[in-house]
């Protein structure tokens, strides 16, 4: 514009004004032309304009909304994104389970073989079993992370059929075993107890472990000890004992060995291993108790002589592993037998008693008639007095020379003849099973015998007021002078045979 009116004329410059403001007229006709033309246009242009605010402000506020939800989608986002991951960690898990199915399913079988292996004596297999199951399961336990409820569950399951196999081996031992056969076992405990120790088997070495295996051993076997005496017939109490004593004589001396054989010697730092000490002093007690129960049942005495034969052995045989107990033994021997000579003397005493009360005074004339003379009348017809055949005894002496045979002149009198021989009978019976240590005993109960026939004696002549001096001769008696007489007589016979007799 300005280079075109560079190069104009004056005139045309002077010109210029009006011609633009006619072309300006025309110009603002034209847009009036246009604008009447297209008026329509322009109202469709507002009304769009107010649509175009209206949606702008709906936008808005739709968008201030959406601003304003924005925070809980994200929050959504990040649970639905975490679900996500969780579906495919579980995925990951299904898919790992599914390619390691067959080791997975060993491992959850774990249980049921143990239970196999146990059920049919397979314990070098239930062992390395249960070594698998400890080295499977022990870094599910070392790990950080949560615990596995299935691994929890296998676990549980191994320690309880653990537990069986333990007990199961332990009622082995309490069954008859070789000696072979109770080492294998004892070495199945030790392998077992090395595996469930939390301290391995430096736990299984210890001194205190040992001491434990031993008394379970102990304990098992003594069961199966007591099961075989368990079946004898206690109605014959010397058939009784007899087997008792064969029976634990074997199975002592076997079990004593099996445990030497396991354990090692008997003593231990030099003493005696305090668990088999205790054992030996138990069963050795036990046995003492049947003893007492049974011996009392028993008075013949070669049966006892037998018990105390076979006893003895007993206790001498165990004495090759250190378990003599013959020194307990002869004390409930001693004691029984003193038992029975003391009753014996008293049964020979109360008899005595009894027939000598029947010569007294005072007795009916029918027991008189019927009783035991205190002298045989031929010998009193043929030596009253005081020269009564003594020198007539037995010429039956012992190898010194010295004569230990009864008077032959007790034959005529019947009461101390007979208790002689009851005397004689129970020192025969004590020959079966004479024990030197009673000497003291038995003879301080011999002489209290012989003292109470004495005093037997003497209280009858005291009852009856006999003299044991000789009669005055007087002619004149009277039945009961002459009875009492005679009486005299036969005491003042009776005490010098019973003299003669001591004096033997």
């Amino acid at each position: 514009m300005q280079a075109s009116l560079k190069t104009c004329s004056l005139e045309e410059l002077k010109k210029e004004p009006w011609r633009l403001q006619i072309q300006a007229d025309n110009t603002a006709e034209q847009l009036r032309s246009l604008v009447l033309k297209n008026y329509h246009v322009f109202i469709q242009s507002n009304q769009c304009a107010a649509i175009v605010k209206d949606d702008l402000a709906d936008l808005k506020e739709e968008t201030t909304k959406i601003e304003a939800a924005i925070p809980e989608l994200q929050k959504y986002c990040a649970e639905f994104q975490k679900e996500v991951a969780d579906v495919v960690a579980k995925h990951g898990d299904i898919q790992f389970v599914f390619e390691h199915y067959l080791q997975l399913t060993e491992l959850l079988e774990i249980p049921q073989l143990l239970e196999a292996c146990i059920h049919n004596e397979l314990f070098d297999s239930a062992l390395d079993v249960i070594k698998f199951a400890n080295e499977a399961f022990q870094a599910d336990e070392n790990a950080e992370t949560s615990r596995n409820v299935v691994i929890d569950c296998l676990v549980r399951e191994v320690a309880e059929m653990i537990g069986i196999m333990r007990e199961k081996l332990l009622q082995k031992l309490r069954e008859d075993l070789q000696l072979a056969l109770c080492v294998r076992i004892v070495g199945y405990l030790r392998r077992l107890d090395a595996l469930i120790e939390k301290h391995g088997a430096a736990g299984v070495g210890l001194l205190e472990y040992e001491k434990q295996l031993k008394e379970e051993f102990l304990a098992c076997r003594n069961v199966w000890l007591s099961s075989l005496s368990r079946g004898i017939s206690s109605s014959d109490p010397y058939q009784y004992i007899i087997q008792v004593i064969d029976i634990k004589r074997t199975s002592w001396f076997d079990l004593i060995t099996q445990y030497s054989a396991i354990f090692g010697s008997e003593n231990v730092d030099g003493k005696v291993d305090p668990p088999l000490c205790r054992w030996a002093t138990a069963t050795v007690a036990n046995f003492i108790q049947i003893l007492m129960k049974q011996l009392p049942k028993i008075d013949d005495f070669s049966s006892i002589a037998t018990i105390l034969e076979q006893s003895l052995f007993f206790g001498g045989s165990l004495g090759r592993v250190g378990v003599d107990f013959r020194a307990v033994l002869v004390v409930y021997f001693e004691d029984h037998v003193l038992n029975l000579m003391t009753e014996y003397w008293r049964a020979a005493c109360r008899e005595f008693q009894e027939n000598l009360k029947a010569h007294s005074l005072a007795a009916s004339s029918f027991a008189t008639s019927s009783k035991t003379p205190i002298v045989i009348a031929s010998y009193r017809s043929n030596g009253g007095g005081s020269n009564f055949p003594f020198a007539s005894r037995s010429a039956a002496t012992s190898s010194d020379g010295e004569d230990y045979s009864p008077p032959r002149c007790l034959m005529s009198f019947p009461l101390l003849a007979e208790f002689t021989n009851a005397l004689l009978s129970s020192l025969n019976e004590l020959r079966l099973c004479a024990i030197s240590s009673l000497q003291n005993r038995l003879g301080k109960k011999y002489q209290s015998a012989i003292g109470t026939m004495l005093l037997t004696i003497a209280d009858f002549v005291e009852e009856n007021g006999l003299d044991l001096h000789a009669s005055s001769g007087d002619s004149t008696m009277t039945p009961r002078n002459a009875r009492a007489a005679a009486l005299t007589d036969s005491v003042r016979v009776t005490n010098e045979v019973r003299n003669t007799v001591n004096c033997c």
